[in-house]
């Protein structure tokens, strides 16, 4: 009965290797490395997108208020939102470029002139965040137009909160 049955041959059948199994294992252990990094930097992407985001709308907002709730003052002031966000409001006088020659002291035009009670104003209001590991800072310029001769002086009734009828 022996001499019937027939031994398998091991060396004929179709499948993997030790080795080869071994060298799948390792190439799908590096590609999947590679995801995860690739993953984590597009996260951390993201959140620093929106860092930077929620920084300009927080700029954005210190420049509104310039004015309206805060005077329109040459110098500088600081401030904080919540713990995250410091920022920094610098307001300069500037001379109104086509009276240059005409203006008087504090670069405002001459009294007497069309203009005189106008001064013009540059407006930088910086967002700094991440003062530690790496830190960012965004920084918005504007300028305002402000009529003293009217009524409410600075970003009072006389040409709005921002300079503008």
């Amino acid at each position: 009965m022996w001499k019937n049955r027939t031994v398998p041959d091991f060396r004929s059948q179709g499948g993997f290797s030790l080795l080869e199994m071994l060298v799948a294992f390792s190439i799908m252990a590096i590609a999947l490395g590679v995801l995860m990094r690739v993953f984590g930097g597009a996260t951390r992407s993201a959140r620093i997108a929106e860092e930077y985001s929620r920084a300009v709308i927080a700029a954005e907002s210190v420049l509104d208020d310039i004015g309206v709730e805060r005077p329109l003052t040459p110098g500088v002031t600081e401030g904080r939102f919540g713990d995250q966000f410091r920022w920094i409001l610098r307001v300069a006088p500037l001379p109104i470029p086509s009276l240059s020659p005409l203006t008087g002291p504090d670069n405002a035009p001459p009294a007497g002139s069309p203009l005189a009670g106008l001064k013009l104003y540059a407006v930088d209001a910086s967002v700094v965040w991440g003062e530690g590991e790496e830190p960012r800072e965004v920084t918005l310029s504007s300028l305002r137009l402000v009529n003293e001769n009217q009524a409410g002086g600075p970003g009072g009734r006389g040409l709005g909160p921002r300079g503008f009828q």
